[in-house]
């Protein structure tokens, strides 16, 4: 194995490794899986600039009205960027106008500034969303989704702020992501070979920063594509993440890199409590074990497990609309429309 696939490894960090289940806990069946979907052209919403105090400034979108009945708080994942939930942001905007849709760019990561490696880990992503929900989201009630590594955000958030939970964050999604246990992944591979890439995955990834700062591309690979996608997968849906996480910096990479490894949050779950969630996950998905989901929605006496067959780590996008629709009724749940 080359340094050069090592390094696509950590492309998808924020992911799981899932095992095929036909219902979730509550004894539901899984959805059956959905046609090719593509994702729709992003809206354009309001832009704002949130500064934080040591000095990133963070790219803020916001749909719908200023009299908003709530606000739905979409984070996303590592190596990647807002634009990911572009297909949830329409369908939320449509299903329910009468909301406020924020998504917003993790510090290093899409139009958001570069950070510091001082504050390139969870708890700061965590503070993050604090402030930009202080900034944002106005005074109504809150439902957050994260994704992969924004679902480790929340989780970083309800550690720090559990007083938020059912006070002001009323609902959460969390889709595809882990509440810890990360150091234990084998990506796929045998353990022997796993063992390895871990080894020399900081390195490939510092190689890959002073190459950058040479002026020098980082490839794509195919193994950056089987980690985040299955085989069969749509191409159009595999060009699109691909491009945003190209263009997510080694820089960037490489400083996020070893927060995962430090990622052991399932007691700051207990904070959600008494909050209605669901954990979307699919089962094709090539970087953290299903039991990582099973554990979250175990540990969340309101939570719903949903297991989509035929599915990796995109599973917002894979399947847009279900996800959507899933979305949309944890929010109808919560929130009471003002229409």
């Amino acid at each position: 194995m080359t340094k050069r696939h090592v390094a696509a490894l950590g492309l998808g960090l924020g992911a799981l490794v899932v095992v095929a289940r036909s219902k979730d806990r509550s004894g539901v069946p899984s959805p059956a899986p959905e046609g090719v979907v593509h994702q729709p052209p992003p809206l354009q919403g309001a832009q704002r600039t949130v500064t934080t105090p040591d000095g990133v400034d963070l790219h803020v979108e916001v749909h719908g009205p200023d009299d908003a009945a709530g606000t739905v708080v979409l984070l996303h994942g590592y190596v990647q960027s807002s634009r990911l939930w572009s297909g949830q942001v329409r369908d939320l905007v449509t299903a329910r106008p009468d909301l406020r849709v924020v998504v917003y760019d993790h510090r290093g990561h899409g139009r958001s500034t570069a950070t510091s490696r001082e504050h390139a880990h969870l708890e700061q992503l965590g503070r993050d969303l604090r402030q930009v929900l202080d900034e944002v989201a106005g005074d109504g009630p809150v439902v957050l989704g994260g994704h992969s590594m924004g679902g480790m955000t929340m989780m970083a958030f309800a550690e720090q702020f559990p007083e938020e939970f059912g006070k002001r964050v009323v609902g959460a999604a969390f889709v595809a992501t882990s509440s810890g246990g990360l150091d234990a992944v084998t990506y796929g591979l045998p353990a022997p070979v796993a063992k390895v890439v871990k080894k020399v995955l900081p390195k490939a990834y510092e190689k890959a920063v002073r190459d950058e700062a040479k002026g020098k591309t980082r490839p794509s690979t195919a193994f950056e594509r089987r980690l985040v996608f299955p085989k069969g997968a749509d191409p159009e849906h595999v060009r699109e993440v691909l491009e945003v996480q190209s263009r997510t910096t080694a820089e960037t990479m490489a400083a996020f890199l070893p927060t995962f490894s430090q990622h052991e949050r399932a007691e700051a779950l207990s904070a959600l409590a008494e909050v209605p969630a669901v954990v979307l996950v699919g089962d094709k998905d090539a970087l953290c074990p299903l039991p990582h989901s099973r554990a979250i929605a175990a540990a969340l006496p309101k939570g719903e497990l949903v297991v989509y067959p035929g599915v990796g780590h995109m599973v917002q996008v894979e399947r847009r609309e279900e996800v959507s629709r899933r979305i949309v009724a944890l929010v109808d749940k919560v929130v009471p429309s003002l229409l």
